[in-house]
């Protein structure tokens, strides 16, 4: 899997490099060709600039520093169109100003919780970090934890669960897989592109034009935007400009609200049926995808169901998706011993030991059988003899060899092969012949490395032409999409001078100090020259404490964020 990973990194790597080397060139072709015109009517200041692309009456297309920029007029029109129908349409606009002035108090309430969830999640990841089976001791002699550190008991599981920080970061390739990168990318154009539109339709709310929009790229991330006259934005009162600065985070909280409402009432139960698929959530796990570095790849069928691992269904009353995830994640020496099979003694000693001296992950020819009791042997025999016994067959069971019948012996895998049978059911559509109906596959090595190399799903297409991974696919992105719509939501709002919530705390600010600097009543007209200058020393002293005060929030915030991706990418690592 780590070479797997690092391959894909490096074509990942590549390609991005190509794309911008190719972005560059054209850049410099079209500067190059555009200076060296003849034509009489270009001079230096009608040049287009230098990190121009492409531009036309209504776009502009800009490259600098690995940053990809689009930028269009063409919308300036209908937002013109709609402020103007809002400003006929008295009631609607109203009750519009309501909403987002409601919009406004989350975000308020988002900005104070996000810091209180910067500094849980940061506790949170601190205490992860000591909390692991044999910290610190084991932390400060090491210095090293791994992913796959085995425990030794269901309580120390539990204990590390409740450990775990409920946050962490998303890094494609390592804490999530890295095919799925343009779901991610996808997802967070939609929640930016969501937030966005939440700014513009607040200024349609107060008249503000829109200057343009766009989107951008950074070197893989995309971005969205939307610009407004800054000399407009400025004469907004307080209020208005506190509303136009917390409507985005409010589009990302009602889009929030609105996937959790369609993931509670199911409505892709009600969806993939009309599409041609069927749901198998309740029978077994639909194999989806096969990491193609996996020695399952070509072994386990896309389509297969698997709906038995060893002697243990996956049909269950609470889905068996989450029975899956329990047998995967089940250490093997926390399982009881398997019960062995009854062989003939003279054939067992005739097979040769080889395999029994080497240990590798994958899918076996032979695995390393040893005797249950008795005279210690062990040998070299095809799993499948007793995990896919002939049809007609039947192969006796046993605890020790006392329970077999003569000259015969009881023999189970050695305790260190971590043998683990899964038993598929095979598609019409997939299937070799008739009596390709199901398939036994036997694994050898770690159980969790199945459920990391293999992806599963619950809905199975009812013919060969649908899409096999498309239900799989659409709950991969609904998923992170609810989930980067709320981090957006509550990232956007930090009261930090690059976000939302950077504005919204120095209208917050200002609006507070202003209230404290108001001129005095007219009845203290007569205090003269002197109250007047100590007036303004008094505004001058709480200008500069707003000044300290919002510079004080920046360097707490700055350092807990700071911190916090420290913690999470030591968590991540090691």
């Amino acid at each position: 899997m780590a070479s797997g990973n690092t391959a894909e990194l490096g074509h990942l790597a590549f390609w991005l490099s190509a794309f911008w080397s190719g972005l560059y060139a054209l850049r410099y072709y079209r500067n190059r060709s555009r200076r060296i015109s003849t034509l009489p009517t270009l001079t230096p200041a009608t040049w287009p600039s230098s990190t121009e692309l492409f531009r036309s009456s209504a776009t502009r297309i800009t490259l600098s520093k690995c940053h990809l920029r689009y930028q269009s007029t063409a919308w300036n029109a209908l937002h013109q169109s709609s402020s103007a129908r809002l400003i006929k349409r008295g009631d609607w606009r109203r009750a519009l100003r309501f909403a987002y002035d409601v919009g406004t108090a989350l975000g308020v309430l988002g900005m104070v919780g996000s810091v209180l969830l910067l500094v849980w999640t940061t506790m949170q990841l601190a205490s992860s970090i000591y909390s692991r089976p044999g910290a610190p001791d084991s932390i400060l002699q090491t210095g090293v934890l791994h992913k796959r550190d085995a425990f030794d008991n269901g309580d120390d599981v539990a204990h590390a669960a409740q450990a775990a920080p409920a946050l962490q970061l998303i890094i494609p390739g390592l804490t999530t897989p890295l095919h799925h990168l343009p779901l991610l990318l996808i997802a967070l154009l939609t929640t930016q592109v969501l937030h966005e539109c939440g700014h513009a339709v607040s200024a349609a709310l107060d008249a503000l034009p829109l200057t343009s929009a766009g989107l951008g790229l950074t070197v893989l991330l995309p971005s969205a935007f939307v610009a407004f006259p800054s000399e407009d934005t400025e004469t907004l009162s307080p209020r208005s400009r506190a509303r136009l600065v917390s409507a985005g985070a409010f589009h990302n909280l009602l889009f929030w609200l609105a996937l959790c409402v369609a993931a509670r009432v199911h409505t892709s139960d009600l969806a993939w049926p009309v599409l041609g698929y069927r749901d198998l959530s309740q029978y077994g796990r639909v194999v989806v995808g096969v990491d193609e570095h996996s020695p399952l790849y070509g072994h386990l069928p896309l389509g297969a169901v698997i709906y038995k691992v060893g002697d243990e269904s996956l049909a269950s009353q609470h889905g068996a998706e989450r029975e899956w995830e329990t047998l995967m994640s089940r250490p093997a020496r926390g399982s009881p011993p398997s019960l062995g099979w009854c062989v003939e003694g003279a054939w067992f000693s005739a097979q040769d030991d080889v395999c029994c001296s080497a240990r590798r992950a994958g899918v076996p020819s032979l695995s390393c059988f040893a005797t249950v009791s008795g005279v210690a042997s062990q040998h070299c025999v095809d799993p499948l003899r007793f995990l896919q016994p002939p049809r007609g067959e039947s192969l006796r069971r046993c605890v020790s060899t006392t329970e077999c019948g003569h000259d015969q012996l009881c023999i189970r895998p050695r305790g260190d092969q971590e043998l683990l049978s899964l038993t598929v059911h095979i598609p019409s559509w997939l299937r070799i012949n008739e009596a390709d109906m199901e398939r036994t596959i036997v694994w050898q090595g770690d159980r969790s490395e199945i459920f990391e190399e293999v992806e599963t799903g619950d809905w199975l297409p009812n013919y060969r032409w649908l899409p096999m991974a498309l239900p799989f696919v659409w709950g991969t992105f609904f998923s992170y999409l609810k989930m980067l719509t709320l981090s957006l939501y509550f990232f956007n709002l930090l009261p930090l001078p690059i976000l939302d919530g950077g504005q919204l705390f120095d209208i917050m600010n200002h609006a507070w100090t202003t209230r404290q600097s108001e001129e005095f009543p007219m009845n203290h007209i007569e205090d003269g020259v002197e109250r007047v200058v100590t007036q303004t020393k008094a505004a001058d002293g709480l200008h500069e404490g707003k000044v300290g005060i919002r510079r004080v929030v920046h360097i707490i915030v700055y350092a807990l964020l700071g911190l916090c991706i420290t913690l999470s990418l030591a968590n991540t690592y090691f």
